[in-house]
């Protein structure tokens, strides 16, 4: 995917709308890039962080002459110093778009995805990094789709958009398609998603991803993982496939529902940790607090 830069419509629309909530987000190992950011980078430059000495032939700086090191050297050279550059990166959010981020119970996962969006695109606008999203369900949706863009406003459409959106599909097979869009620089890759889907389409999806920092962001819903609270019969809805069953509601039942959530929760975490990939978990609603603590050192 090709960046795009250039000038867009003013950030807050009228001058009415309040900023975002801010994310600190922080990368794992140093950013290889030549464009100037925020991030620790690999790159040597117009940086602050020293990295050796050479010669002044070689580092053809003479602003960066160090007097008492040259004094030193006992083969009388003019040394300068020569500094790493900062970095920026790109920013990606993978969002599963799949029937059951419809789900509607304690909390709203669309608005949660809407407004973790508008935090992160907003951030790396502050950064000075390239903000990307992708949507998908069984396939990539390009309605929905954003090339990585510095245009200071585009994630204000999106989330928009986003709120306006109806998740439909049965499937999130699409996630595997939206990896080879990032391209082969490493990004920082916020996957978000129910992970309702099955492990072995995860493991392929983090297998898919290696080479760039996966955040997998975990919305959760409060409501859904609790059976209902009456005995007798209750109909149930798997938005994921569209089917429904008529189930005997009785204590022994609530006990197995409960028990099978949380073998499921603990089987993709256990998954995401071997990829090493820790979640981030969001419960009912967006919360940047939680987001910025996940990212603490």
């Amino acid at each position: 995917m090709n960046e795009s830069h250039g000038p867009s419509p003013g950030q807050f629309p009228n001058g009415r709308s309040p900023a975002p909530a801010e994310v600190g987000y922080r990368l794992n190992r140093r950013a290889r890039s030549i464009r100037p950011g925020m991030h620790a980078g690999t790159e040597t430059g117009g940086g602050l962080e020293p990295l050796v000495r050479t010669t002044l032939l070689d580092g053809r700086d003479p602003r960066r002459l160090d007097l008492l090191a040259s004094s030193r050297d006992p083969l009388r050279r003019l040394l300068v110093r020569r500094y790493r550059q900062r970095a920026s990166v790109r920013i990606y959010v993978v969002a599963d778009l799949s029937a059951s981020l419809g789900f509607r119970g304690q909390g709203d996962r669309i608005e949660a995805l809407a407004s973790l969006v508008s935090a992160l695109g907003f951030s790396a606008g502050r950064a000075g990094d390239a903000f990307a999203f992708i949507g998908c369900d069984v396939n990539v949706r390009r309605e929905l789709l954003l090339p990585p863009t510095r245009m200071s406003g585009a994630y204000l459409d999106l989330a928009a958009r986003l709120r306006d959106f109806i998740p439909r599909g049965h499937g999130s097979e699409g996630l595997l398609e939206a990896i080879p869009l990032i391209g082969n620089r490493r990004a920082l890759v916020f996957l978000v998603s129910d992970f309702h889907f099955p492990l072995a389409l995860l493991e392929s999806i983090l297998a898919r991803a290696a080479r760039h920092q996966v955040v997998p962001v975990v919305l959760e819903d409060s409501r859904e993982s609790e059976p209902a609270p009456r005995v007798g019969l209750v109909r149930v809805l798997d938005p994921e496939t569209g089917e429904e069953r008529t189930l005997l509601m009785r204590p022994s039942l609530r006990h197995r529902l409960r028990a099978q959530a949380e073998q499921r929760k603990t089987a993709v975490f256990d998954c995401l940790a071997a990829h090493g990939a820790p979640p981030l978990v969001l419960t009912d609603r967006f919360d940047v607090d939680r987001v910025n603590r996940y990212f603490s050192p």
